[in-house]
């Protein structure tokens, strides 16, 4: 009798709930009611004295309550094998209802809590054990969407039920099986919402000579690369700057173009800061005689300075002295240290 009730019961409730299976509360929280099928295992009280392990099947309808609590409508049946040797397998059926509270939004994996009640038809040899039960259960389980299809599922759980049937029956089912949601495709509508990203541009105060003063506060504007400047970016002490790139034609105090072009920084930086005098002091490496060394670097010395003169530069302010091979900074055994011994410094003093 119960199964015919239950399968009825089932059916109505699925009727019912289709017409109504639109989406429900707001936009960002789709919900949609579901139908499941899972095939079942029951682990069964030894006092019904069959088979410790048992096959049937389950469906059921849920519907959403809020956004995470579902009720839930459900038929089950059951075959409990008694083994050769007792005559007819033993049958149970039923259905129930439960609720369902799940951790998530069936979109991903979701595990879930339930409990609920149901009335069983147990049907066993002798027909006289025949009873029409009560039931409770409670159970946990998970959901999660397969694939990207908004409307399929993969279900499993585990369900404790207590069955009031011969004064109480203790059983264990287990299920897995399909989840299907019903509406998702036609109804749910993809919400685009446009980002708008809004880019901080920080603007660095400039340094245009970089000595670390901004040019805002630079008072001694031009300096020399590798110069020491106090607050107001003028230079202060004496000190020695070593100019790159002031090259001349080969054994040849002929300033090259890159030179000269490498001077007229010079020429700005003495303009700016008319309280400095430099000292030019020319070098060379080893190769050849100490006296036509000290001969070559003394008048590439005097180049420079007639240069710095040339540009507007006051010649008291400028004092040229050779020192051939005598202060090198580098070892003459190689090319790279003896390109590097060739090289003009500015001594700077200021008045």
């Amino acid at each position: 009798m119960y199964r015919v009730i239950g399968l009825a019961f089932l059916f109505v409730f699925v009727s019912m709930f289709s017409v109504i299976s639109t989406p429900v509360f707001a936009a960002d929280e789709l919900n949609y009611p579901h139908i499941y099928a899972l095939g079942t295992m029951t682990n069964t009280d030894s006092d019904r004295n069959v088979e410790s392990t048992n096959n049937g099947w389950q469906l059921g309808f849920g519907y959403p309550l809020s956004e995470r609590l579902y009720i839930e409508g459900l038929y089950f049946d059951n075959t409990f094998e008694t083994g050769d040797n007792n005559g007819s397998d033993f049958y149970q059926s039923g259905g129930g209802l439960d609720l369902q509270y799940g951790f998530g939004n069936r979109e991903q994996f979701t595990p879930f809590i339930l409990g609920g009640i149901g009335f069983a038809e147990n049907d066993v040899v002798p027909d006289s054990l025949d009873e029409d039960s009560f039931y409770w259960n409670v159970g946990v389980g998970f959901v999660g969407r397969i694939f990207d299809l908004q409307w399929l599922r993969y279900r499993g759980e585990a369900r404790y039920v207590q069955d009031d049937y011969l004064d109480g029956r203790s059983d264990i089912r287990f299920g897995l099986g399909l989840e299907i949601a019903l509406g998702t495709v036609q109804q749910k509508k993809e919400v685009i919402v446009e980002k708008v990203v809004y880019k901080q541009v920080v603007v660095e105060p400039k340094d245009s000579d970089g000595d670390r003063v901004v040019d805002q506060f630079d008072e001694c504007p031009n300096t020399l690369p590798g110069a020491r400047v106090d607050g107001r970016g003028c230079v202060i002490e004496q000190q020695v700057i070593n100019i790159a790139n002031i090259t001349f034609e080969t054994n040849s105090a002929k300033l090259t173009p890159l030179g000269k072009n490498t001077l007229m920084s010079a020429v700005s930086f003495l303009e700016s800061q008319k309280n400095v005098n430099i000292e030019i002091a020319g070098h060379t490496d080893s190769v050849g005689s100490d006296a036509y060394n000290l001969n070559l670097s003394q008048q590439r010395a005097g180049s420079v300075k007639q240069f710095l003169v040339d540009n507007g530069i006051a010649s008291y302010r400028l004092d040229a002295r050779g020192y051939g091979e005598a202060a090198p900074i580098a070892s003459n055994d190689t090319p790279t240290g003896r390109a590097s011994n060739r090289r003009v410094e500015f001594r700077l003093t200021t008045r």
